[in-house]
């Protein structure tokens, strides 16, 4: 069978696994050519991934996380054992202790999913482990701006740039692009993920066009991302929604005993004027860091004049759907997440 997030995991049907970063998201390859990704991530508990599904659907249904099952993890566990298997296999035939024909790359990523399963798999009373599956997909992140900094525009490395500069320019220009940007942040502050905007005030700092310039709102351009689809056609998306270090993912509270610490961040989006100044805000951060390319792809200004209404626009239609989708699940949803649909319910946007 093909590897996919909606088909149990078999270890018969994985060929090879490949560790694409810090040995907590991996590859798979199966045997007909399909892919998966894999991801662990400290306090990134399955429970959280499955309490948060809800808000996912409302905003970008094209994104699914889903925590391995029990079985799941034995699966790839066999998998690791097969491969050992083989191993051993090639060091007999060869008379000799190698692992040739196998890499050393391939032996470190299969020590590193080993590794993964054993800290992360081990599954919660509810039969949810803290490594999830996700479907692979073609995206750029405006991430290569920290390749570009303090190089001359006539530097080989502002090829790639350019190029993916002008990608964003093109999504985010065209109909839907900017509000769904918009719809992101709505999503991403109502489950208190603040590792791509952040409320405002001072966010990430970058040194482009010969000055050092502090960003407003956003925080990880890494993950202020658009994909492709099998068409060709891109869109903004909200991969990498989980937050590992917020605190506003304890299901056991509720928003009323969270916020006696720190403010919710979807207050700043149920507000009217702080909605506004975020919108506006994120966009002067967009045209900060695309200003390259102005020349190039003939705009004055992302989006035109009506850039920030249209993120304005599309925070109100992400706070629409959220309300929708949460108020036809309200018996299944966890108690922390009931809190915040309680909240979002009765705001007027």
């Amino acid at each position: 069978m093909p590897l996919a997030i909606d088909k149990p995991l078999l270890a018969s049907d994985i060929m090879e696994a490949r560790e694409l970063k810090d040995g907590k998201i991996f590859l798979l390859k199966g045997r007909d050519g399909s892919s998966l990704v894999l991801k662990a991530e400290p306090k990134v508990t399955g429970d959280k991934i499955k309490a948060t599904a809800p808000v996912l659907k409302a905003i970008d249904a094209s994104v699914k996380m889903k925590p391995l099952t029990q079985s799941e993890v034995l699966q790839l566990k066999q998998f690791l054992r097969s491969w050992r298997m083989y191993v051993e296999f090639v060091k007999a035939v060869c008379r000799r202790d190698t692992n040739l024909p196998i890499s050393e790359d391939e032996k470190k990523s299969m020590d590193a999913l080993e590794a993964c399963i054993n800290k992360y798999g081990p599954v919660s009373a509810s039969g949810r482990s803290d490594i999830a599956k996700m479907s692979y997909t073609q995206m750029s992140t405006l991430s290569v701006a920290l390749k570009v900094e303090n190089k001359p525009s006539n530097d080989a490395s502002w090829d790639e740039a350019r190029s993916i500069f002008g990608q964003f320019v093109k999504t985010l220009n065209k109909s839907g692009g900017l509000e769904k940007l918009g719809q992101i942040a709505a999503g991403d502050f109502f489950i208190g993920n603040q590792d791509r905007f952040v409320t405002g005030g001072e966010a990430a700092k970058i040194r482009l066009h010969g000055e050092r310039h502090t960003l407003k709102v956003i925080i990880n351009l890494g993950n202020v991302i658009i994909v492709q689809d099998a068409k060709g056609k891109s869109r903004p998306s909200m991969l990498d929604y989980m937050d590992p270090n917020t605190e506003f993912l304890d299901l056991k509270q509720t928003l009323s005993t969270m916020e006696r610490s720190q403010e919710w961040p979807m207050r700043v989006l149920l507000d009217r004027t702080t909605r506004h100044a975020f919108a506006e805000n994120l966009v002067d951060d967009l045209e900060y860091i695309l200003q390259p390319e102005k020349s190039l792809f003939g705009f004055n200004k992302l989006g035109g004049s009506r850039a920030s209404n249209r993120v304005n626009d599309g925070i109100k239609a992400g706070i629409k759907a959220m309300i929708k989708s949460l108020g036809a699940r309200q018996a299944k949803l966890s108690p922390l997440i009931q809190s915040y649909y309680a909240e979002l319910a009765k705001a007027k946007v």
